[in-house]
């Protein structure tokens, strides 16, 4: 098997945490026949559009990848209420393009509506990383407006993209500027970035290779780099 293709090995160490609705446990590296034997909350799915049977099956197929990575809570009824997925960089992406070994995406992290404001997103993070897992690799993750559930929370864009990023920020990841143009279009949009404490000096010279590509460009230049 290619390296690229071996996942980082982890200990499936599960956790419980107490929150306002209850227990909760929650699942480093949950296997996918554990997912699909799992329910899923209702309140799960906004990045398929509400639809929390397809982010179900999104899950089982992340999970069942050799790269993928799902760490999950589920509660005392065995219901998923939030989760965090890490994969490839899709290759149509700058980040994936050249499959650099080692570089991994945070694809998405969520919480059920009905159980945000109890630390699940704090716990599911700190789980992703506490293992030391991804110690040699770097993790990326793009932030997007369009992909947030700000509404719903209350929030305007830039209060939740601070609530967002600061639990991101519990777990090593840190703010990275780039001239990736669907990050520099809007001042909200952001890329952060966890550089495991043990990643060799090429992993790190490639990732900030790939940070700007177009130095001459509008984006290069724009509020939204310069910010």
């Amino acid at each position: 098997m290619l390296d690229f293709l071996r996942a980082p090995k982890i200990t499936q160490i599960a956790q419980s945490l107490d929150t306002p609705r209850g227990s909760v446990t929650v699942v480093p590296r949950c296997p996918s026949e554990e997912i699909a034997r799992l329910g899923i909350d209702e309140g799960l799915g906004f990045f398929w559009h509400n639809r929390s049977d397809l982010q179900h099956q999104a899950l089982v197929k992340i999970a069942a990848s050799p790269e993928g990575n799902v760490t999950l809570a589920y509660n005392d009824a065995r219901v998923i209420v939030g989760y965090v997925t890490v994969s490839l960089p899709d290759a149509d992406t700058r980040w994936g393009r050249d499959r650099i070994a080692d570089l991994y995406e945070l694809g998405g992290i969520e919480v059920a509506r009905a159980w945000r404001s109890g630390g699940i997103s704090r716990a599911l993070m700190t789980a992703l990383v506490a293992d030391g897992a991804y110690d040699k690799s770097i993790v990326l993750a793009t932030g997007y407006r369009w992909c947030w559930d700000y509404e719903s929370s209350g929030m305007g864009i830039r209060e939740y993209r601070d609530v967002l990023h600061r639990t991101m920020q519990r777990a090593g990841f840190e703010f990275f500027e780039t001239d990736e143009p669907n990050i520099a279009w809007y001042p909200d949009n952001a890329l952060v970035a966890r550089i495991g404490k043990h990643a060799s000096k090429d992993l790190v010279k490639n990732f900030k290779a790939l940070l700007f590509e177009n130095l001459g460009s509008d984006y290069a230049m724009s509020e939204f780099i310069g910010r």
